[in-house]
């Protein structure tokens, strides 16, 4: 709420607090203001009353977090930080222009001050609408972020995790020399069209290949797409033979690409993502995986969430052997163990 001067009171505002006047209540809290009514005060000499704002009238989690102070410095930094990393990039990909780690880092450390845990910087994400001509930076951006974190989590050497950060920068720069359109289509691909696609980590490690990044780096940018059962590309090899570090991006790349809301369809929820990792899990490195995948459903304790028929829970506590199927808890004190419910499934954060 705000207190306002009369003279800004327009129709349709609500009054956040009754307007009294010699202590008789001239018209209570809610009220929805017409201009009768604006005059009116003016005829009793109101000087200032108290109306709701939009956040006022949010009702989940989800809904204040958008009005928030916090999440609007966030989007801002988020945008300007965005458009530093695509010229860095762009001035690579088009002039040759070297990019210096250090740069990149400081776009990592800029946004890093602006989110206090990884769960706030994944409720940020859900809540972050990029725009639909930025959706390849936007992506890395927010997988660099996502792998400082994964990087502390696995108690990495600084060394190692700042690899891993600039990893999240590099690893999808092949894909700036393909059509938007064949990246970002929402249509099925075609055969010839997926094969092009596929051909975006050995593009880009080629792009790369006259830099002085470390081998780490350039392996994930290399193998992000192989995986721990062969199936992946562009050289179908597995298990150990993919670098650890292409194994964390493959995670992260994972995770962020269903974590961001695009333009046909609402971002996944943390706990759909891992659900998809789960059922997955032979694809990537389980030693890995697990305890990050516990890491974030840990943080989803105490949020909200809307099933399938419509009912909403709070996450009450995360199985320890099914991370994506909580025991949950509504206002009425009642447990639904969604283990046990395979007919119902989380849609929503709210």
């Amino acid at each position: 709420m705000k207190t306002v001067a009369r003279m800004e009171l327009k129709p349709g505002m609500t009054l956040g607090e009754d307007v009294v006047w010699q202590d008789k209540v001239l018209f209570g809290a809610g009220t929805v203001l017409s201009q009768i009514q604006i005059e009116r005060m003016k005829r009793y000499s109101i000087m200032l009353v108290t109306v709701m704002e939009d956040v006022d009238f949010a009702t989940t989690h989800y809904e204040r977090l958008r009005y928030s102070q916090e999440f609007k410095i966030f989007e801002q930094m988020h945008a300007e930080n965005l458009m530093a990393y695509k010229k860095l990039m762009h001035d690579f990909v088009t002039k040759g222009t070297p990019i210096p780690a250090q740069e990149l880092l400081n776009i990592y450390n800029a946004m890093r001050i602006t989110y206090n845990s990884c769960s706030e910087l994944l409720d940020y994400l859900y809540n972050l609408m990029p725009n639909e001509d930025e959706l390849t930076y936007n992506h890395c951006l927010n997988s660099a972020l996502l792998a400082g974190f994964f990087g502390e989590w696995m108690e990495m050497s600084q060394t190692d995790k700042l690899d891993l950060i600039l990893a999240g920068f590099y690893y999808d720069i092949g894909k700036l020399q393909l059509p938007y359109e064949l990246l970002w289509s929402s249509e099925k691909l075609t055969p010839t069209e997926y094969d092009l696609v596929k051909n975006h980590p050995s593009i880009g490690w080629n792009m790369l290949s006259k830099t002085d990044l470390s081998p780490n780096i350039m392996d994930a940018v290399l193998m992000h797409h192989e995986r721990m059962d062969g199936s992946g590309y562009p050289r179908q090899i597995k298990g150990d033979e993919i670098s650890i570090f292409a194994r964390y991006i493959a995670i992260v790349d994972t995770y962020i690409a269903m974590a961001s809301p695009r333009p046909h369809r609402e971002a996944h929820t943390p706990l759909q993502i891992i659900e998809t990792l789960e059922q997955d899990i032979a694809k990537f490195d389980a030693e890995l995986l697990v305890p990050l995948m516990k890491r974030i459903a840990d943080a989803q304790i105490g949020s909200s969430v809307k099933l399938s028929d419509e009912s909403v829970w709070d996450v009450f506590i995360i199985h320890p052997d099914r991370f994506s199927r909580p025991i949950l808890k509504n206002q009425a004190q009642e447990i639904l163990d969604l283990a046990e419910h395979p007919e119902l499934q989380i849609v929503k954060m709210m």
